[in-house]
């Protein structure tokens, strides 16, 4: 068999996905937990950090994939 290579198709970031969706499943989650727009923000802010640590540990070999 042929060996392929995969051309990306944009420059677009996979990682930041990563951050979106944290920040966003983060503030829904504090706005159930704590019901309120503070508990909306630290959650985003916790979901953010969440990200940060898998995109930065997990990812890290996979510099392909980003």
């Amino acid at each position: 068999m042929e060996k392929h290579i995969e051309e990306h198709s944009n420059g677009q970031r996979i990682s930041n996905y990563f951050y979106l969706l944290g920040a966003v499943f983060g503030g829904l989650t504090g706005v159930l937990v704590q019901e309120g727009f503070l508990g909306a923000v630290i959650g985003a802010i916790v979901g953010l950090l969440f990200a940060g640590f898998f995109v930065g540990t997990l990812l890290k070999g996979r510099e392909h994939d980003r």
